[in-house]
């Protein structure tokens, strides 16, 4: 006896946030900025639009390149500390749910003679990828992140002061005319001629004039652009804008709202510099563990303001790098994340990032899913596992061709393998080994027990991938030219057999002969023949009062 089930078949239309509200679902990415004195970590949500929103901050203060910057060597209980750094804050991210990191080292790593046994330790403990930039993309990612926050109506010195190096851009009608990175950090210099405390003033002369030295360059570019103001970022430059404000008679707003003039500026550093350390650590201003550093960053910033006659501002910015690395990757992947924000849920984002990483054939894999979990709907009555199981079956036909980019040859063989060591979100590792092993049954051999992989399976998990592998199957067969010459199916399922008729665009006969010829797959899961034939879209069902047929609208001709 038939059992009732007549329906077109339609696409899945991928789940979209785009709601009352017109806002699209953002993707959670968490950013490190490995630097010489600290890591700082940023969890934020960015959006589609190109803006994005700060979840969460963590600063760890590891001294990486503690007595070693002149060796060019990570001592063994900096590299721990930096370890131990990445742990916390990838506990953090995880805990918020983090799609994606990106670590970029700067200095420190990217100068020692065993920074790659570092970048190496945090990709095997822990995960992370860190990619060492240089001095040049170091700054070009800083004025990226400054330009979010500051405008540059006048030109402008934009300085970060780091613990291994210095980078420096100057800003003309708000693009950068000149760019460099030095190697001043506040570490660096501490450690190669800071010996006294208070710095003797015999100290503060061979630094100044080191400075001078090295920074010649930039205040010839600063000179000659007319530079009229200057722009700190990073904690040594906060700090000692905080200072500044504090010594204000109303220092009513934070430092990253005040244009401070410069001479205040200046008063400010002359107290860091004469201060001792027991001065310096009871300011509320200054971090502790900046507190034996900052010295040497007061008298590069004095030696800079000395060297800009024309500088009468000094402003300081929320953001540094790890915004600049944000914008990056915002302005990197801004038609990925357009693809992306339609997607609410973590896992249909995630299949569907790999089919792109993995340069699918976008429609006819929509098509084959669309016409697979069709079909799951019309034999559900004989299928042997939960409803939810439609899902996965869907997610493996839109990924059973990737193993085309590895080669076409046993490219169902290089689709399990991929899907299996991917690293899709959400999913447990059995519903991945499903999907997996669904794909790879997408076309060749039938599975079988001896089968390494489908072997381990237990009985009845081997019967439900057997029966959605047929499904795939058949569905594949079905867009056999890859047109998606099928525009509507309708279904009888019967006792003896199942009958689609197809309707197409074309020619149908490729996609009747491939579909009945793949067929025995089917007929052994689910113990009923395979019967496709062509056929014409009526208007509407004879006797009754709304269409059966309803072509899929996207794939009409």
């Amino acid at each position: 006896m038939p059992i009732p089930h007549e329906r077109a078949a339609c696409t899945l239309i991928p789940e979209t946030t785009y709601g009352a509200n017109g806002v699209a679902s953002p993707i959670r990415v968490c950013v490190i900025d490995l630097g010489t004195n600290s890591f700082h970590a940023i969890i934020v949500d960015v959006h589609p639009n190109g803006s994005y929103q700060v979840v969460d901050r963590l600063k760890e203060m590891v001294r990486l390149g503690e007595h070693g910057l002149d060796a060019n060597r990570l001592p063994e209980d900096a590299m721990e500390r930096g370890l131990q750094a990445l742990t916390r804050i990838k506990l953090l991210a995880d805990g918020w749910d983090t799609r994606e990191y990106l670590s970029f080292a700067t200095s420190a790593i990217r100068e020692a003679s065993n920074g790659g046994d570092f970048i190496e330790r945090a990709h095997e403990e822990l995960g992370l990828r860190i990619r060492p930039i240089s001095g040049e993309q170091e700054a070009h990612l800083i004025f990226q992140g400054v330009s979010r926050t500051k405008e540059f109506a006048d030109p402008t010195l934009v300085m970060d002061i780091g613990g291994g190096s210095v980078e420096c851009i100057v800003v003309v009608d708000d693009a950068p005319v000149f760019s460099t990175s030095l190697k001043l950090g506040a570490a660096r210099m501490t450690e190669q001629f800071v010996t006294t405390d208070p710095m003797s003033e015999d100290e503060q002369a061979r630094l100044r004039a080191h400075y001078k030295g090295a920074l010649e360059g930039v205040l010839a570019a600063c000179r000659k652009h007319g530079v009229a103001r200057v722009v700190g970022a990073s904690g040594t430059m906060k700090s000692l804008a905080r200072v500044t404000l504090e010594r204000e008679e109303t220092p009513a707003r934070s430092p990253f709202q005040r244009a401070f003039p410069i001479e205040n500026v200046r008063s400010a550093l002359r107290w860091v510099m004469q201060a001792s350390a027991d001065e310096r650590t009871a300011h509320p201003a200054i971090e502790p563990r900046r507190v034996d550093q900052i010295g040497a960053g007061a008298v590069l910033l004095d030696t800079v303001c000395t060297g800009l006659p024309l500088a009468r501002r000094f402003g300081v910015s929320q953001n540094a790098l790890r915004e600049g690395m944000v914008v990056h990757f915002l302005n990197a992947n801004s038609d990925r994340l357009q693809r992306m924000a339609r997607f609410r849920d973590p896992r249909r984002r995630s299949v569907h990032e790999m089919a792109y990483r993995f340069q699918w054939e976008e429609e006819h894999a929509q098509h084959v899913a669309a016409t697979a979990t069709f079909l799951f709907d019309v034999c559900r009555p004989l299928y042997d596992g939960p409803a939810s199981d439609a899902e996965l079956l869907e997610y493996a036909a839109l990924l059973h061709d990737i193993g085309h980019l590895v080669t076409h040859d046993e490219h169902h063989e290089h689709s399990r393998y991929l899907i299996e060591h991917a690293d899709l979100q959400g999913f447990r590792a059995d519903e991945v080994a499903m999907m997996a092993l669904v794909a790879r049954y997408h076309r060749g051999a039938v599975p079988d027990a001896t089968h390494e992989h489908f072997g381990r399976l237990s009985p009845g998990r081997r019967r439900r991938a057997r029966q959605l592998a047929a499904l795939l199957r058949v569905a594949e067969n079905l867009d056999r030219s890859h047109f998606q010459n099928v525009v509507a199916l309708r279904t009888s399922l019967t006792d003896a057999a199942l009958h689609v008729l197809v309707a197409t665009k074309a020619d149908p006969q490729l996609e009747v002969w491939a579909a009945e010829t793949n067929g025995g797959l089917f007929e052994d899961a689910f113990g009923r023949a395979l019967h496709v034939t062509p056929t014409e879209i009526p208007t509407h069902a004879p006797g009754e009062s709304d269409p059966t047929w309803v072509p899929e609208p996207s794939l009409q001709s």
